[in-house]
């Protein structure tokens, strides 16, 4: 497993935690709070890690998380982005529709590619892992053996 996927599994254990975390328990409702808490800031700092190492890879433009067509963390090059967040959620919605029509299962990325540009989109636990690059960019590659530092 390459550095970039295993950030995803990192990502989408966290986002399990989190999601644990808000079921109803019968316990002390202060602890459960404040678990529920802890899990989601845990989870959010770790998306805006990731977001920002992902942003600072050669040949990779820029890099946001969406939740419900929401920013939730951005790399510092992000241009456009109320358009990234449009983008994001009407491409989910239209990709949602098409997989259950042709029977593929959820979603678990997109890719649009334009004559400049391309933009990746992938679910990661409750969002949306936005990549943008040059459509030259072997997106895979980029992210496979361009590490970048902390």
């Amino acid at each position: 497993m390459h550095w970039f996927q295993s950030q995803l599994a990192a990502l989408n254990r966290l986002a399990d935690q989190y999601a644990r975390a808000q079921r109803p328990s019968a316990s002390n409702i202060v602890n459960v709070s404040e678990n529920m808490r802890l899990k989601r800031a845990e989870f959010i700092d770790a998306v805006q890690a990731l977001v920002n190492q992902v942003g600072k890879i050669k040949g990779i433009s820029s890099c946001a998380a969406y939740h419900d067509g929401l920013i939730l963390a951005r790399s510092a090059d992000v241009s456009a982005i109320d358009a990234f967040g449009a983008t994001v959620q009407e491409s989910a919605r239209a990709a949602q529709q098409g997989a259950a029509l042709l029977g593929l299962g959820d979603v678990e990325q997109i890719v649009i590619v334009g004559t400049k540009n391309k933009l990746a989109m992938l679910n990661v636990g409750p969002l949306v892992l936005c990549i943008s690059c040059r459509k030259e960019i072997n997106l895979a590659a980029a992210l496979q053996r361009n590490i970048a530092p902390p």
